[in-house]
């Protein structure tokens, strides 16, 4: 390692004692990648040999329990990447990167979309579609198997590690969700603009420039694997103020990530409060889709398939375009500025929307859901016949207290809002007009949650 003469900030986590230990172990760090490739490893098996949830309750809490909810969404929402550090994909891939032939990514796949669509049509469409399908054992393990080898393919034949940001599903929307969090990997720019070595460069094997991280305002594909502050001591990764990266101007070119916040936030967060949320609700036989999805069952029954579900989605995707347009639009006349620019600079209010709105779900489902499912698939790993009971259920109050995390949500994309509107220049009541107008989208998610709030639960 590169060692400098300087002291650590008190908010670089890096040089706090137990989280600073934590990422500078290397062993540790490897115990830690090699048991979450185990786990990837014996949940695909299992799920092959036990095929049913009724004699398997492993393969899905590892995939669905645990690496979703904990993994990606709580840790994207706070820390930023970190689960792609430990990430076994690209935990192997690095080894598999070094020996393979490291040819240039074909041009044809030089393409987020790629891996967004992968997103959404392998597991967010099939999720409401075919509910009951998607999380099968057999199904889950024959996704992620599938996921890995094209995964470790890639890493062999690609240089970079070119397969994170292209093709992975998780790692065509990290560099968008990561700015929501409140830490950011940077360096101490004192000692950076003397530096001739660069060892923090050539430590990574994405082949990115930690050292210009802080003044493009953006860590573009980092995935906090930290090898670079391995090499180099003035790494830091510090504590920032919260969405600091969605707050201030950047000069990095990521057009595609206000249009991951759209469709994210139409797919996960509106179709849930359409399909999950009210539909548990005593107006549920009113509801458009549910009309709509009922008179599809009726009228063109296909087994398997929810026609309620695909209603819900396709109802939610169109009400939040339309919405999108149309606020956004009207904004930016007033701004006197083209669409896209505007868009582009402002839409960064649907992020913490859709992030920190879901930190809600994911509160009350640890007690309901992932906790128990986890605590159980541990118990079936090891042959005990114990089994756990939810730890709380819709019937407890205190577990709708997660659902202040909407509010915060709201209240947080509005603050946002504020900021990037202030990077346009513009000042008093037209400010006020367009940040009122371009909240379009905000204030229809806060309807939803309040209205679904004042409706009574379902039957």
């Amino acid at each position: 390692m590169k060692q400098v003469e300087r002291t650590r900030s008190k908010l670089d986590l890096l040089g706090w004692p137990i989280i600073g230990s934590f990422f500078s172990n290397t062993k540790l760090m490897l115990a830690v990648r090699l048991l979450v490739l185990v786990m990837l490893i014996t949940a695909v098996y299992f799920g092959f040999v036990y095929p049913t949830e009724e004699v398997n309750p492993y393969t899905g809490a590892i995939f669905w329990s645990l690496f979703w909810p904990f993994f990606l969404i709580v840790a994207m929402a706070t820390l930023g990447t970190v689960f792609c550090g430990i990430c076994p994909h690209s935990f192997i891939g690095k080894y598999l990167n070094r020996i393979g032939p490291k040819k240039p990514l074909p041009a044809k796949l030089k393409n987020r979309w790629i891996g967004f669509g992968l997103l959404l049509v392998a597991y967010w469409v099939p999720l409401y579609v075919f509910p009951d399908v998607l999380k099968t054992p057999w199904i889950s393990a024959l996704f992620f198997l599938l996921l890995t080898i094209v995964a470790w393919v890639m890493f062999y034949l690609y240089r970079n590690m070119a397969y994170c940001s292209s093709v992975c599903p998780i790692g065509s929307v990290t560099s968008a969700f990561s700015k929501v969090g409140f830490a950011q990997l940077k360096t101490d720019q004192d000692h950076c603009h003397s530096c001739r070595s660069f060892e923090c460069t050539k430590a990574c094997e994405w082949n990115l420039r930690p050292y210009f991280f802080e003044k493009k305002n953006s860590m573009g594909d980092c995935t906090l694997c930290l090898d670079c502050s391995q090499a180099c001591n003035a790494v830091e990764f510090k504590l920032t103020k919260p969405s600091i990266q969605l707050s201030r101007a950047s000069s990095a070119k990521e057009p595609m990530n206000v249009w991951v916040y759209v469709w994210l936030l139409a797919v996960i967060s509106i179709t849930m409060r359409y399909h999950h949320s009210l539909g548990h609700s005593s107006i549920r036989e009113q509801l458009p889709w549910v009309q709509a999805g009922n008179w599809l069952e009726s009228t063109l029954p296909i087994p398997v398939l929810d026609w309620v579900g695909v209603m819900a989605l396709m109802m939610a995707v169109v009400s939040t375009f339309v919405i999108v347009w149309i606020s956004f639009s009207l904004s930016a006349k007033i701004a006197k500025m083209p669409f896209k620019d505007f868009f582009q600079s402002t839409g960064q209010v649907m992020a913490p929307l859709m992030l920190i709105g879901a930190m809600g779900h994911i509160g009350s489902f640890f007690f309901i859901h992932y906790a128990p499912d986890t605590i159980n698939a541990w118990y079936w790993l090891i042959g005990s016949t114990t089994v756990i009971e939810p730890l709380a259920s819709y019937q407890d109050g205190w577990v709708h207290l997660f659902g202040l995390f909407s509010y915060v949500a709201v209240i947080w994309a509005l603050v946002v809002l504020h900021k990037r509107i202030g990077l346009l220049g513009l000042t008093g009541s037209k400010r006020f007009v367009v940040w009122l107008l371009s909240a379009g989208i905000v204030w229809f998610y806060l309807f939803l949650v309040i209205f679904r709030a004042m409706t009574p639960n379902g039957h």
